[in-house]
């Protein structure tokens, strides 16, 4: 009886993993990202960050940013990617020491950039500027290229 309910146990789990990885294979998702929208001519400054997720869907080869309320911003197709830059910056933390304690000025903040240059539907070129959160920059990075199967270009400041 104990045997019969542990194989049991042993099977529903096994299960869920499996339905778990087949529900999630469609898109992978990424949460704290920022779009950073283009200026647009004749306005002295950009528009506010956005803030949202980005997602990577392989069944329609698609890279999506939406905002907090699902709203897609941008959407960029695989085939129509020119090219990809992944920036991290870094600068000293001079307010910090001033308020706090001049040991900040040996530590940096640091920045994490995912710029995509592509094409739009009539052709013209466009560009998706990212700001990534420390904890999944990498991984978008790497999923970005092994979802695309484009190269990112890496250019980080030390």
């Amino acid at each position: 009886m104990q045997l019969r309910i542990m194989r049991f146990l042993a099977i529903a789990v096994s299960l869920f993993f499996v339905f778990a990885q087949w529900a999630g294979a469609e898109a992978t998702r990424f949460d704290k990202v920022e779009y950073l929208p283009p200026k647009v001519e004749g306005q002295k400054k950009a528009g506010e960050p956005v803030k949202g997720h980005i997602s990577f869907d392989k069944e329609k080869k698609v890279i999506e940013f939406q905002d907090d309320k699902n709203q897609t911003v941008v959407s960029v197709p695989y085939d129509k990617i020119k090219n990809m830059l992944y920036e991290r910056t870094s600068k000293p933390r001079y307010a910090e020491a001033i308020l706090i304690s001049p040991f900040f000025l040996f530590a940096k903040s640091k920045k994490h950039f995912l710029t995509i240059q592509y094409a739009d539907d009539t052709g013209a070129g466009r560009f998706c500027m990212l700001h990534l959160d420390k904890g999944n920059a990498r991984d978008i990075v790497n999923t970005a290229e092994a979802d695309t199967g484009k190269s990112v270009e890496r250019s980080e400041e030390r």
